[in-house]
């Protein structure tokens, strides 16, 4: 990797872990405070519901035209004119699936809530995500000229100021007597805030008259592809939800919720990372040492990852009786899977962009469609004998499956590389997760052991970093 090129990498990474650092801080510092404001723990849990529920309906509505707005702006970077094309076309697109699934959800609220919740009371809450679908798919095309074009500042404000904006309005509502709708009427807020704030910031890119036919079809050949993907990813983080709240209760539900609100601590990396990624990975997609590059990343991002995972276990039970009472101290049974599922995640966005390099983006989904199903049957035996805890730990084991067969994909297509020092490290910190999970003597002793293994593989790895 060319000092120029690490540079870049290194600079959208550190920028955007810290500003993520910023953003993620307020939600940490707040959720104790909003814990103890609710009344009970199915307050949080239905409100996660309806988090659910946008988190769904939003990645139909996109149609994975983020990310091919993104890879095919920079194909041709030096033309504003096709940037604005492929802009105006990808948010022409959004518009019109957005407004199909807002009046589809309309349309079988009632099915919705019942699948859902099992009662038809919760049918205005379904009709609300409605809207909430259409705000959040727009605001996501609106605000990607912004990032496409690394624009940090901007980015550091609107971070800062929207969860702030959440906070304050969750607050008030509660205060005057709300309770889960506190929670779901903040984030309508703060999804609007965003799409005007970004409009009024990117209106020039965004020309009805720009939309190109010939780029529309370019663009649906690469997000439809990913459609699937999206919706598989919705079904590792909220397919567990929905059998929890099924299976044992809306209470055990705002646990569970409240556990993966902590462990999210390490969307620090992620967020960081994917901030860094996507600019640094389509702009250097065309270099002759491609695929030795994202190996390298692929390796060290992992090696992060597993030390971080290890190093936060001692820490997990008196961080949750320090901060949180009652129930929700029980949050830490699923944090040590919820907190390393993202950062699997992050790795297998790494080699799955490899594939959208060589547009064959439905590898991606072959392998997280494996993922999916692991994740659907290990959701019901495990829950059904492990509650809470055997739901965060069937999440972590899809994600290491879907990254397994992407590994191998890649592999067959030569657009990876993975070092034997690497394997090794990757089975202990698998039988190190199975050890904790059923609570074998002594299993940290493992975790010590990797780390002093992570030290000596790596350590000339460091010194040339540094150097």
């Amino acid at each position: 990797m060319s000092k120029g090129r690490l540079k870049l990498f290194l600079e959208n990474f550190l920028f955007y872990g810290g500003l993520s650092m910023l953003t993620k801080a307020l939600p940490f510092i707040t959720l104790p405070i909003i814990t103890r404001m609710l009344p009970n723990a199915s307050a949080y849990g239905i409100a996660d519901m309806f988090n659910l529920i946008n988190s769904f309906g939003t990645a139909i509505a996109i149609l994975g035209m983020y990310d091919a707005i993104f890879r095919e702006f920079f194909e041709d970077k030096d033309n504003e004119e096709y940037q604005k094309k492929v802009t105006s076309t990808g948010f022409g697109i959004v518009l019109i699936s957005s407004s199909i699934v807002f009046l589809l959800t309309m349309i079988f609220s009632n099915i919705f809530s019942l699948v859902l919740f099992k009662t038809l009371e919760y049918k205005k809450l379904v009709n609300l995500s409605s809207f909430a679908i259409m705000i959040g798919a727009l605001s996501g095309i609106i605000s990607a000229p912004t990032r496409m074009r690394n624009q940090r500042k901007v980015y550091m404000f609107t971070g800062i100021g929207f969860p702030l904006l959440g906070f304050i309005a969750t607050y008030s509502l509660i205060k005057i007597g709300y309770t889960y709708k506190a929670i779901v009427y903040s984030n309508v807020i703060m999804s609007l805030t965003s799409l005007l704030v970004f409009y009024g910031l990117n209106k020039k890119d965004f020309d009805f008259k720009y939309f190109d036919k010939k780029i529309a079809k370019e663009l649906l050949k690469i997000g439809l592809p990913l459609l699937p993907t999206f919706l598989i990813y919705w079904i590792f983080n909220s397919m567990d939800r929905i059998m929890i709240n099924r299976m044992i209760g809306p209470v055990e539900l705002g646990i569970y919720s409240v556990g993966s609100k902590v462990a999210s601590v390490s969307q620090l990396i992620y967020t960081a990372f994917a901030g860094g990624w996507q600019y640094f990975a389509f702009s250097t997609m065309k270099d002759k040492d491609q695929v030795e590059l994202n190996s390298k990343v692929f390796e060290y991002l992992g090696v992060i990852s597993f030390v971080t995972f290890i190093v936060a276990q001692p820490f997990i039970k008196p961080v949750f009786n320090i901060f949180f009472e009652g129930d929700y101290k029980r949050g830490s049974e699923v944090f040590s899977y919820l907190f390393l599922s993202p950062l699997i995640l992050m790795l297998f966005q790494v080699i799955a962009n490899q594939v959208i390099v060589i547009k064959k983006s439905y590898l991606s989904t072959v392998s997280l469609i494996a993922g999916a199903l692991l994740n659907i049957f290990l959701n019901y035996a495990l829950i059904k004998n492990y509650g809470i805890k055997g739901a965060s730990l069937s999440t972590l084991l899809s994600y290491i499956l879907s990254v397994t067969i992407m590994v191998i994909i890649c592999y067959k297509y030569n657009l990876i590389r993975v070092k034997n020092r690497f394997k090794i490290i990757s089975l202990l910190l698998f039988t190190l997760i199975i050890g904790l999970f059923f609570n074998v003597e002594n299993i940290l002793y493992l975790g010590l052991i990797s780390l002093i293994l992570i030290g000596i593989l790596y350590y000339k790895d460091l010194e040339e970093l540094k150097s």
